[in-house]
């Protein structure tokens, strides 16, 4: 692995908050976009509500804004189904094919708020002044709207408010088809991180009890995160020394840049040693998981021994030597033994390491 592979999120999120992002990384918003520009969602649903709640007043209180009032949440309602479409099979690309669908949306919509306005109309009757049954429309639409707008599955809501608290792989540029590692060398050293903690993961699945991986693993995956910010930066630094290097006009301006260049490679070494001690728990804990799988096989081979050893007889041939059956045997002990061992020798280096990130998290 040469290039993260996948996003890191702050542990600091809500678990669900974590689930559901992950579930949905095409909603991710890259650091190179910057934050949203527009609205937060709770600016947006606030400003729906507040419309809501204001053209409901104008409803009651204005006559002659009853029929523009009435034309604006049709207008609504074709933008909400327009919307819909486009979502649903993505045929409202562009603006001739908006327009098509706006022959059939606009008359749906009209249709719809007059009929909801008709239902309405009978169920409140005239006990209030102006139309309660269109201020009763846009006080549905406007909590509705705004709802949809706050539920907890919003993906793309989730993405814009916590758009500081994760880092895709193109955040440290071209994936390692295109960038070498002298191009992108925090890239290779956070995909090197990111496999430790994947390891781990992989370790607490299949090693199952043997393995207790409970308190290490946060700490990796806070260490995960610490570094990626702590990476992009040099990457920021790196990048900028580079350009200043390309633009140089003079050998005394490059002399210059020695100091930054001489601290950026302290850096990198510094960075270099922290994932490289990561990466050796994780190797660890993946030659246990290699030697489990093994162990596995060869159990595998030893219970279906029996049935070989009847198919030499009923062929009629010589049976199998009992040394090869018992070899069989045998190597289920040894994988057995290899095995946990290995798993001692992960759950050992596991807790050291926890000791030494409990002790100096910002070792």
């Amino acid at each position: 692995m040469s290039h993260p592979s996948r996003p890191t999120f702050d542990p600091a999120l809500p678990d669900r908050t974590i689930e559901r992002l992950r579930a949905h990384t095409d909603r991710l918003i890259p650091a190179a976009k910057g934050p949203p520009r527009r609205p937060t969602w709770r600016e947006s649903a606030l400003g729906l509500l507040l419309g809501g709640t204001s053209a409901a007043a104008l409803a009651l209180l204005v006559d002659s804004l009853l029929v523009p009032l009435t034309l604006l949440l049709c207008l609504g309602g074709t933008i909400l189904l327009l919307g819909l479409v486009s979502r649903r099979g993505s045929i409202t690309d562009d603006w001739p094919d908006l327009i098509m669908h706006a022959f059939w949306a606009l008359p749906t919509s009209l249709a719809g708020v007059l009929g909801a306005h008709w239902i309405a109309s009978e169920v409140l009757g005239t006990a209030l002044p102006g139309d309660p049954a269109l201020a009763a429309l846009y006080l549905t639409a406007g909590a509705a709207g705004s709802a949809a707008i706050m539920r907890p599955g919003m993906h793309a809501r989730l993405a814009a408010e916590h758009h500081d608290s994760y880092v895709l792989p193109e955040d440290f540029g071209r994936p390692s088809s295109f960038a070498t590692r002298r191009e992108e060398p925090e890239s290779h050293l956070f995909a090197r991180l990111q496999q430790a903690t994947d390891r781990v993961e992989e370790g607490r699945h299949v090693l199952g009890h043997s393995f207790d991986a409970s308190h290490t693993l946060p700490l990796l995956r806070q260490e995960e995160w610490r570094l990626s910010q702590e990476l992009l930066r040099l990457r920021s630094l790196r990048r900028e020394l580079v350009q200043r290097r390309k633009d140089a006009v003079s050998d005394q301006v490059t002399r210059a840049l020695a100091p930054q260049n001489e601290a950026v490679a302290r850096a990198h070494r510094a960075l270099s040693h922290r994932v490289d001690e990561l990466a050796a728990y994780g190797e660890r804990v993946h030659a246990a998981v290699i030697a489990h799988h093994e162990w596995e096989q060869c159990q595998e081979i030893a219970d279906r021994a029996a049935d070989y050893a009847d198919l030499a007889l009923t062929s009629g041939q010589d049976p199998a030597p009992t040394e090869e059956l018992d070899s069989s045997l045998l190597s289920v002990r040894a994988a057995h033994s290899v095995r946990e061992e290995l798993v001692r020798e992960a759950v050992t280096a596991g807790t050291t390491l926890s000791d030494a990130l409990d002790k100096d998290p910002e070792a």
